[in-house]
């Protein structure tokens, strides 16, 4: 992506991050080397239709680009890849999209209050478990590798419920939150 000031990059990366469909998207795509919206639905188990739309959107914000066409069936199918990994710092990126670990835990602890309420914390799958830990750098980086295996092992599990469900799957959707947090207490 050409260089260009600060704010204009704040801008188009909260207009391509500000969905969180995209989002999904530009991180497949950054995954591997081609997909088209076709096999980017099936992924994601949501309607070619949504994918489309979103997918137009980050090639007009210049994050992905139209790699390959193939024939296929009478139609043509269009192939995407990342122009560019996001290479913005963290701290910019997560202000930018409000998603940084405080935004998120604020929103999975008003859940998490939600739930109680409810009794969802009564279901045989709740799990909870809170551990005081003193950790080196050393420690800390292993965590913090633990956790990202973590999210995306259950971001595959999600996944391929979706497509089970998409499938018309015996048993009944749950919706549920997952939340692995690692802070310190001291700041």
């Amino acid at each position: 992506m050409p260089s260009e000031p600060s704010d204009a990059i704040d801008a188009r990366v909260v207009k391509a991050l500000s969905h969180p469909t995209r989002r999904r998207i530009l991180e497949l795509l950054q995954e591997r080397e081609l997909a088209s919206p076709v096999e980017l639905a099936n992924e994601l188990a949501i309607p070619l239709g949504t994918v489309s739309y979103h997918v137009r959107r980050l090639d007009q914000l210049g994050f992905i680009e139209l790699a390959t066409r193939t024939q296929r069936r009478g139609a043509i199918e269009h192939h995407y890849r990342a122009r560019a990994a996001l290479d913005l710092p963290r701290r910019r990126r997560r202000r930018a999209t409000g998603e940084g670990p405080a935004a998120i835990v604020r929103e999975a602890l008003d859940e998490a209050q939600g739930a109680l309420a409810r009794g969802g914390f009564d279901a045989v799958e709740a799990r909870a478990d809170a551990r005081a830990l003193l950790l080196d750098e050393e420690g800390c980086a292993q965590a913090r590798a633990l956790l990202r295996s973590f999210e995306q092992t259950v971001e595959r599990i999600e996944r391929r419920s979706r497509r089970r469900l998409a499938r018309g799957a015996d048993g009944s959707a749950r919706d549920a939150v997952a939340l692995v947090v690692l802070f310190g207490r001291d700041g």
